[in-house]
């Protein structure tokens, strides 16, 4: 489908071309810029955001410890007043002349308490014998309670757990129905003991009831996005801004990603934040004691930030549409021009020496035009014969301006090119090009001379190097010459020829690794053996054929050029002597020569 395309943009007219090139270099630079805007500002949003929940977080951290904390200190000044550990133990040991007044200086004391922190919903004095001195605000009783119902024993299981405890227990949140109070609520409790004589044991419990909205008041944050809830050590859910979540279990202690799955089964059971693109974030609160977790629904955040990218995009096609007429009339006005002018080929073309280009454009368009006017005015004029007689004139001009070219002039502006590369420490480039003017200069000098192998040797190396530099690497070479060869002569540059067309027509091949072995070496007092092998892609049987019956005398060089060159040198030089032969199939190409030596 690409290469159908492509073919289909060749067939296009310049200006469609054109069109098209510019369409492309505007759309896709102001697509990837809106792009990595948008990405930018997400990241941006996200990260800012992630540092504003952060930053709640450490706030109802503080929040959290200082409500606590509060009533810590309630219970720990109780704990350390002796009076009420005196007063509990009278209740303990039924002392009916004391019962009474103990009961009712403890429920005074209560009272005393809730007034001076009024968003205490009850408190109550348990004692061993499970009585119960309560004083409760929302029925402001301390006889019918809300907090400390008579039916249900939750709150005494609670206190009952203090006498064999000595830190202070914080239930799970409990629900309350009543007429005069509906919501949840979760108690404090703390034992009660002589702290002079711990002896005597525990005298009984403290209990403070709470109300969960109170707690939920601290860390909850108006934002619809965003669901907080406040877990105890145990992992269950005390509070929370969704009250379906109350009661709820979170694994707070295995590894991140149980803690995110027991997360996600929690939200997907309650039906709540129906995404699975989410963040969440955790706080210890009381070292421990509480867990404050956060989950943002990264979905809305993304809503948020839809109004942006509305405004991008808006901007962009309005950018783009406003490039686009333009593109179409500066497109227009070149096929226009365009076609006037090819108009007017065409019909030279066919002979008619008459047309002429009428244009008032100033630009490139009339340059050509005014030159194509004046050209075929000349052409006219001159006619058929003076017409070829001036391309033969060229022709012949050309090539003694070739044939002036100097090689030293060449030598001399590679020495110079490779002074500059070197200034510029283009090391590779200056190698490159010392290489190519010593090719140059072997190439030229005597190229039917005979020389020492080892000096071919170091031809053919440096030719190597320039075509390995040329094709990226992809190929390697190795040499395995004789020791007692490198001192005997042959004629220079015979088998070059063989390794370019290995290096050409070979490759790639199918081993993935493409190589080219050289070797050279005596099979008697007069003859070497060289070999070209490569594992390319190998030749056509028909051409191995023909190059192995190849008449020198008698075949013209029609293609292979550089191999049957080196065939017919072989024949000049050596006669009968010098042999020639050819191995391919699919996994490479064998070339082996047979000539004298001097």
């Amino acid at each position: 489908m690409f290469h159908h395309m492509i073919q289909r943009y060749r067939s296009y007219g310049i200006a469609k071309k054109i069109l098209i090139i510019l369409l492309c270099g505007a759309t896709i630079p102001f697509l990837l810029t809106d792009v990595i805007i948008t990405l930018i500002a997400i990241n941006t949003v996200t990260s800012q955001t992630e540092s504003l929940i952060e930053s709640n977080l450490n706030l109802s951290e503080k929040g959290l410890e200082d409500y606590f904390t509060e009533y810590d200190n309630i219970i720990m000044d109780i704990y350390t007043d002796n009076r009420y550990a005196a007063n509990l133990e009278c209740l303990n040991v039924w002392d009916s002349r004391n019962y009474y007044g103990v009961k009712r200086q403890l429920e005074d004391s209560l009272q005393n308490i809730v007034y001076l922190h009024p968003e205490i919903l009850g408190m109550a004095f348990v004692s061993k014998k499970r009585d119960c001195i309560m004083y409760d605000s929302i029925t402001n009783s301390s006889l019918n309670s809300v907090c400390f119902p008579g039916n249900e024993t939750d709150w005494l299981n609670i206190a009952e757990s203090t006498f064999s405890n000595t830190e202070t227990i914080y239930s799970d949140v409990i629900n309350r129905e009543e007429e005069e109070y509906s919501g949840n609520v979760i108690y404090l409790a703390h034992r009660i003991a002589d702290i002079n004589n711990y002896g005597q044991g525990t005298a009984g419990s403290v209990i403070i009831c709470l109300d969960e909205r109170s707690i939920r008041a601290i860390y909850s944050q108006d934002d619809e996005s965003t669901l907080s809830f406040l877990c105890n050590e145990r992992g269950n859910v005390i509070s929370s801004t969704q009250e379906e979540l109350l009661g709820s279990s979170i694994n707070l202690f295995g590894k991140t990603d149980h803690f995110e799955e027991s997360i996600k089964q929690i939200l997907n059971k309650k039906h709540l934040m129906n995404t699975n693109y989410y963040s969440i974030f955790k706080q210890s609160v009381l070292v421990n004691k509480f867990t404050i977790i956060s989950i943002r629904n990264d979905m809305e955040l993304l809503k948020n930030f839809q109004y942006i990218f509305e405004v991008i995009i808006l901007f962009t096609l309005l950018i783009l549409l406003f490039s686009f007429l333009i593109m179409v009339r500066f497109a227009n006005s070149l096929q226009n021009s365009v076609g006037e002018i090819t108009e007017a080929m065409d019909k030279a073309y066919k002979g008619d020496y008459t047309v002429q280009i009428v244009s008032s454009r100033q630009d490139e368009f009339g340059k050509i035009g005014r030159h194509f006017n004046h050209m075929v005015q000349k052409i006219d004029q001159s006619g058929k014969m003076e017409k070829e007689a001036l391309i033969k004139e060229k022709n012949a001009e050309i090539r003694s301006l070739e044939a002036q070219i100097n090689p030293h002039f060449l030598y001399n502006t590679l020495d110079a090119i490779n002074w500059i590369a070197i200034e510029n420490e283009q090391f590779q480039i200056s190698k490159m090009l010392k290489d190519l003017a010593t090719i140059l200069r072997y190439s030229i000098h005597k190229s039917n001379s005979v020389i020492p192998i080892e000096n071919e040797m170091e031809y053919l190396k440096k030719y190597i190097y320039l075509q390995q530099q040329r094709f990226s690497f992809s190929f390697h070479c190795i040499l395995n010459i004789e020791e007692d060869v490198k001192g005997l002569h042959m004629h220079k540059l015979l088998f070059q020829p063989l390794v370019e067309n290995a290096i050409i027509h070979g490759f790639p091949g199918k081993t993935g690794n493409d190589m080219i072995v050289i070797s050279i070496c005596k099979i008697n007092e007069r003859q070497l053996r060289i070999c070209v092998e490569d594992n390319g892609k190998g030749m056509q049987p028909e051409l191995v054929e023909e190059l192995n019956t190849f008449n020198y005398r008698e075949n013209s060089i029609e293609s292979s050029i550089g191999v049957r060159n080196v065939i017919m040198r072989i024949k000049y030089y050596y006669g009968d002597m010098g042999t020639f032969h050819v191995e391919s199939g699919e996994w490479g190409t064998r070339i082996t020569a047979e000539i004298l030596y001097e």
